[in-house]
């Protein structure tokens, strides 16, 4: 893991965001199929443990360390 990573603040409108459109938002890809299909691939992680389900929904208040691939990385918090 990098110690250098985008740091980035969410506040989705209803307080809770889709996995996909999380990593979109994030720049970790560059649309949400390809968020679906990096997840199907085992490709994306959270705090380093493979994202399994495609519909998750991460809440407010989180905060956790997002990864895409081999080299990307960025610390969201989700407020």
């Amino acid at each position: 893991m990098p110690d250098e990573m985008p740091e980035l603040e969410l506040t989705p409108e209803n307080g809770e965001i889709a996995i996909a459109n999380l990593l979109k938002e994030a720049g970790l890809v560059a649309s949400t199929s390809e968020a679906y299909r990096m997840i199907k691939q085992g490709a994306a992680k959270i705090d380093g443990e493979k994202i399994t389900d495609k519909s998750l929904i991460i809440s407010r208040d989180s905060k956790a360390i997002y990864q895409v691939g081999k080299r990307k990385f960025a610390r969201v918090s989700i407020l």
